[in-house]
């Protein structure tokens, strides 16, 4: 607590306004005595802005993007260990249109703690001024008696109807914590689940949790979770678990550690791979349904569906970004092939990858992100120059990884002046 003691210092107050901790911070540090994560949420009884300003001047940092709903986020650092803080006004939240994007007022702690997705998310201590070594613990929901029995319960009989992003948030919190939906809390899923509640989700937002629960250490339980609960039976009923399917999501989870072959996908990239594992084998028409009601971004929704129908090219061979560790292939089909693989598929690419990244970096060859850090674009045509470079190399034409650079510099400033 330290720590935490001496970040509340540096934290400003607002004259004549009230602030809070509130949401996960509190409900870990009453439940495991630390937070889960170098995060924490503020609330004010004011404008989240201007207090989010005062903050990141007193840090000598820069505000983070503020939404719609003007809250913004923090990155600061304190005694070396980074930490994100989350600044919202006290609102409370109206949904004339359910799954439609809320009304928000102006409110005080008490009505913004009722908003809230769940009760053991909805406590708060105050900031008092001057900093006390205590805290005062706001829990007008009960939240404190449903983190004791190890229960999610939602603060209203419409919560998932009129958010049904909350579903999957639900999802999230039931791996990360161990606990377990109430029975209203269950009959409301149910209801939800039945009524297409899933259909009419943010799909900004229903993105921005796919992220979250990737970054989830039980991403891969989580995942499954989604799979057994089918919040979207009605609009993708193939997209259900399944002996490959799971086996695929299995490969995903170990794969995601491979940054070096698989970024080229972009910063996305193991969004990307989720959803090659989770859409595989899906209609055409229903893997189009399902990029669109999760809210991927149309550039990566256009990728995938080339990865997972994908038209021959003149030569025969298939139009897709290539890759640094296999030049002939993308990453995305590298993934494929290697879940289709099987275990001794995977025990032979990470041994090329653990042979690869054993070379004196002085005799490696070019990769793909070289060739991206030179203003190569990702396509068939970085590993057509890829091959053509190792081909160079093998007849010893180039010699070092400087040779093959200046050959490169030489092919984009020729390939510049011809355009």
């Amino acid at each position: 607590m330290p720590f935490w003691r001496s970040f509340f210092r540096r934290i400003p107050r607002l004259p004549g306004r009230k602030a809070y901790v509130v949401g996960g911070w509190v409900r870990d540090m009453l439940m495991l005595r630390r937070p889960t994560r170098p995060e924490i949420d503020l609330a004010l009884e004011g404008d989240a802005v201007q207090w989010g300003e005062a903050i990141a001047e007193s840090f000598g940092v820069r505000i983070g993007r503020v939404s719609e709903f003007r809250t913004c986020k923090i990155d600061v650092l304190h005694d070396k260990v980074p930490v994100r803080i989350d600044i919202a006004s006290c609102r409370t939240d109206d949904y004339p249109v359910p799954g439609g994007m809320p009304v928000v007022t102006p409110s005080s702690i008490y009505e913004d703690l009722y908003r809230r997705d769940f009760s053991v998310n909805a406590m708060a201590f105050p900031l008092e001024e001057p900093f006390q070594n205590s805290f005062l613990l706001m829990d007008p929901v009960g939240g404190y008696e449903d983190l004791v029995r190890k229960e999610l319960r939602i603060l209203s009989p419409a919560s998932f109807e009129d958010d049904p992003v909350r579903i999957f948030r639900l999802f999230r919190f039931q791996e990360r914590l161990g606990f377990t939906p109430d029975l209203r809390t269950s009959r409301a899923l149910e209801s939800a689940r039945l009524n297409g509640a899933f259909l009419r989700s943010s799909k900004s937002r229903l993105w921005d949790e796919i992220q979250a629960a990737i970054r989830e250490e039980s991403r891969c339980a989580i995942v499954f979770r989604w799979l057994l609960e089918k919040p979207w039976e009605n609009a993708l009923p193939s997209l259900k678990m399944s002996s490959p399917r799971r086996k695929r999501v299995f490969a995903w989870d170990r794969l995601t550690v491979h940054e070096s072959v698989f970024s080229p996908l972009g910063r996305f990239w193991r969004e990307m791979l989720l959803l090659l594992a989770l859409f595989y084998g899906l209609p055409r028409q229903e893997c189009d349904r399902g990029l669109r009601l999760l809210g991927v971004p149309e550039k990566r929704a256009r990728v995938l569906r080339e990865s997972l129908f994908p038209v021959p090219s003149e030569n025969g061979r298939e139009k897709t970004a290539q890759s640094d560790i296999l030049p002939n292939l993308s990453p995305q089909m590298i993934f494929l092939n290697l879940v289709r693989g099987g275990p001794e598929t995977f025990a032979s690419f990470e041994k090329a990858l653990a042979d690869r990244d054993q070379q004196p970096l002085g005799e490696m060859s070019l990769t793909g992100r070289d060739l991206i850090k030179e203003g190569i674009e990702p396509s068939p045509e970085m590993g057509n120059l890829l091959i053509e470079i190792r081909e160079l190399r093998e007849k010893g034409i180039l010699n070092s990884r400087q040779e093959e650079l200046d050959w490169v510099r030489a092919w984009v400033r020729s390939r510049r002046q011809k355009s």
